[in-house]
């Protein structure tokens, strides 16, 4: 629907098109009833909001509550031009669909990989298994509470960085567009094979590039992320200890575009974060993954370039992400 144009529609309304028309038709109506679906989820918390000030707004749906909030603001003639706190019906509608939608999916193909991933390199796997065994040493807890979020995620700082080295390893998006609003210009730098930076091999020279308004810019994600000034000179390998931080070393968070960045960033991140290491850790605790028995007998860059292989659909999707699992 979002890369459709709204006369192709409305033209199919009007004339059937073989093939075209019943798969136009389809997505319309599929478009409509989320639509219904999330305007009435958002009336319902106007309705909260507006009724004493708020004060019998449900304290849950705290996403959903600043959302309509931020709309609230423009309804209200509050908006700016650089006010990042509020929201038009089109944006608020976009966000809700990319949290509903698009979140889920993209933290099941992070998962996927984490898992394929997981197996190819046992070592790092034991170190997240010996993690979480130490949260929970008698087994995976049978009942959740509100508290133990707060005392559980704060001690899964391995498994964490798996999960974020997995999207720098294996971004699920390839590409992030911006356009250019004002004219500007960037500081950045260029890089030679001169040798000049012995521990890089790389000649790196700081230079600008101007920008005008109106101008379309692709970041390239993959190449920010194997990018070996920010990560170091094994950007190649996957190695969570990128994400650790210590006395001597902070992780390059400008140089992280698994979410995007800035203003406009992805706004499922922190329930994709928590979703999917939530997952991992869990299943890490019950289950040891290994690479599946067909694929034994080759080599190690044979089976990684199998588990990895992946196809760009809304996201890069994993195509041959299986692994057997093995109680332990």
């Amino acid at each position: 629907r979002a890369i459709i144009p709204d006369w192709m529609f409305s033209l199919t309304n009007r004339v059937y098109i073989p093939f075209i028309s019943p798969y136009l038709r389809k997505t319309l109506k599929a478009y409509n009833k989320l639509e219904a679906i999330s305007m009435e989820a958002v009336s319902r918390m106007r309705a909260d909001l507006l009724q004493d000030g708020g004060q019998k707004a449900p304290k849950g749906g705290a996403l959903l509550r600043n959302l309509v909030q931020a709309n609230m603001n423009v309804d209200e003639g509050n908006r700016s031009e650089n006010d990042k706190y509020s929201l038009t019906d089109r944006e608020l509608l976009s966000n809700i669909f990319v949290y509903s939608n698009l979140t889920p999916e993209t933290t099941a193909d992070v998962v996927s990989f984490t898992c394929a991933l997981l197996a190819l390199y046992p070592e790092i796997q034991q170190k997240v298994f010996e993690e979480v065994l130490v949260l929970w040493p008698k087994g995976l807890p049978t009942h959740g509470e509100e508290k133990e979020y707060k005392q559980c995620f704060s001690k899964l700082t391995y498994t964490t960085a798996v999960f974020y080295e997995t999207i720098r390893f294996q971004p699920i998006v390839s590409r992030l567009g911006r356009k250019v609003l004002k004219d500007t210009t960037l500081k950045t730098y260029c890089f030679t094979e001169k040798g000049a930076s012995p521990d890089l091999g790389l000649d790196i020279e700081p230079m600008t590039i101007p920008l005008k308004a109106g101008s379309e810019v692709i970041i390239d994600v993959h190449g920010v992320h194997r990018n070996p000034v920010y990560w170091g000179p094994n950007v190649d390998e996957f190695d969570p200890e990128h994400f650790i931080d210590n006395d001597t070393y902070r992780w390059p968070r400008d140089a992280f575009l698994g979410f995007s960045t800035g203003h406009r960033n992805c706004i499922g991140q922190k329930f994709a974060i928590v979703e999917g290491v939530c997952i991992l850790s869990k299943l890490i605790r019950k289950y040891e993954i290994l690479i599946p028995a067909d694929l034994k007998d080759r080599t190690f860059e044979e089976q990684k370039a199998y588990l990895l292989k992946w196809r760009p659909l809304v996201s890069n999707a994993p195509v041959n992400s299986r692994v057997c699992l093995r109680p332990r």
